[in-house]
């Protein structure tokens, strides 16, 4: 598992480092406006096709990580539906678009971009991750990712080219597909189970789609933390104050790659060692991989937010300052609900798991409609933080009804550690004035704790890890 964890957060590491150098190249070209303007129609699409999804990939995972169906009977069960839904929703998309009568600049992503939908959903990469096969997902990551950033130099050379983007949100998404299904053809299956085609079928994705539904409302609350402030934000504000935020959010977003590296790595461990009873020696190793990057964000770019937005996107970006200084605490308490709830998706407590989503979901979107208004995106900010701390007090109640191990001392254990630094460079900032220098301080002294407790604490509990 370790040679895995290791490949994985090199290659995420790379397509992070390929796709932030892409978002700073075209913001800097199109600016903010054309920025909002593709960051609404992403926030569009990708709740489009969760629905066009229906937690089908996620029920399938569960089912494959823990050997209770086989592959090539899971893809018969599924593909099929998932095109029906797809090429649905494009369609109606598409009506939606030609008669809503919204700004013309938005009806030309949407129309264009709409497509990708079919591309994610029919996306077999999540066979990889439920059979253990984690170095073919990531170098399906990194190939996208490359690729990706090199349309985006070759083709957005000047403002007007805002006009391509749609098209290269098309063609990222069908180059993770075409990946996918070619490894999916070289390692596994090359059809579907054609013995499922029988009299039973329908009744057996119907019987999917009843238990799939807690996937599903689990994908939407996930979707509200991390997507729907967006369009709430373009409803609200203005493209402008769109591309702001999202200008903001691109740079904790990497941070979000950490579940990316960790819960598919160790989502197999984790459905299987519940299954047999013995969950806590994983959870002791996917605890600490959750935490440790992420805890000391907030406090971290409480301090140096605007060093970083002037020397990545310029002046034009300046507003996102205060957003940024609020979106870190979104990752630090983001990762404490996600170290609680995120198990759920492989222990079989998909009812549990979705439900603690919703709760979050509806706390998230009432905020945001409270405080948008007023305050911009900082509003937006405001709101997903306090979200996610309310995911993760909804979560602690099923967490302790399944597991006795003590999470909550991670919690803290991880919190101290990142006010020590803060406290620190508070002081040594009186005397010195160098950004660098005190990122780098904030950075040292972290890390020394961090050893300090994998030596004390860490190393005990990770000799049971399977």
């Amino acid at each position: 598992m370790d040679g895995k964890l290791t490949f994985r957060a090199v290659a995420e590491a790379v397509a992070l480092l390929l796709g932030a150098a892409s978002m700073i190249y075209m913001s800097r070209v199109v600016g903010p406006e054309y920025v909002g303007f593709s960051a609404a129609t992403s926030a569009v699409l990708l709740l489009l096709t969760r629905f066009a999804d229906g937690g089908l990939t996620a029920l399938s995972s569960q089912r494959l990580a823990r050997d209770d169906d086989t592959l090539g009977a899971l893809l018969a069960l599924t593909v099929p539906p998932k095109i029906v839904l797809s090429c649905a929703v494009i369609a109606a998309t598409l009506l939606v678009v030609r008669f809503a009568g919204i700004d013309p600049r938005l009806a030309y992503f949407l129309s264009t971009a709409v497509f990708l939908i079919f591309f994610e959903v029919f996306s077999p990469a999540w066979v990889f991750v439920a059979l253990g096969e984690i170095n073919t997902a990531s170098f399906i990551r990194v190939a996208q990712s490359s690729i990706y950033a090199l349309v985006v130099f070759a083709f957005i050379r000047a403002p007007l080219d805002w006009q391509k983007l749609p098209y290269i949100m098309v063609l990222n998404s069908a180059l993770g597909c075409v990946l996918a299904l070619l490894f999916l053809g070289r390692h596994r299956v090359r059809a579907l189970d054609r013995r499922q085609f029988g009299s039973t079928y329908g009744r057996k994705i119907r019987q999917a789609f009843a238990e799939s539904r807690h996937f599903l409302k689990a994908d939407l609350s996930l979707y509200v933390f991390t997507t729907s402030d967006r369009l709430i934000l373009y409803y609200f504000a203005t493209p402008h104050a769109v591309g702001i935020y999202e200008a903001a959010y691109k740079i904790i977003n990497p941070f979000y790659a950490i579940s990316s590296i960790v819960t598919p790595t160790m989502f197999r461990p984790l459905a299987q060692s519940f299954k047999q009873g013995t969950p806590a020696a994983v959870l002791s190793r996917f605890t600490f991989l959750m935490l440790v990057g992420t805890v000391p964000l907030g406090f971290f770019l409480l301090l140096f937010s605007e060093s970083i937005i002037i020397t990545l996107y310029g002046p034009s970006f300046s507003e996102s300052i205060a957003c940024l200084q609020v979106l870190g605490f979104a990752i630090t308490l983001g990762y404490a609900a996600g170290a609680i709830v995120l198990p759920f998706s492989a222990w079989n407590m998909a009812r549990e798991y979705g439900a603690t989503m919703t709760y979050g979901n509806i706390f998230n979107v009432l905020l945001n409609i409270a405080l948008i208004p007023s305050l911009g995106g900082v509003g937006a900010a405001l709101s997903t933080v306090a979200a996610k701390l309310a995911v993760a007090l909804a979560a602690y109640r099923h967490f302790r009804n399944v597991t006795d191990y003590p999470i909550l001392s991670d919690l803290l254990l991880f919190a101290v550690m990142a006010c020590v630094p803060l406290l620190l460079v508070l002081a040594l900032g009186l005397a010195v004035e160098n950004a660098v220098i005190l990122m780098t301080v904030y950075a040292a002294s972290y890390a020394v704790l961090v050893l300090v407790l994998v030596r004390t604490r860490y190393s005990r509990l990770w000799k049971d890890a399977v």
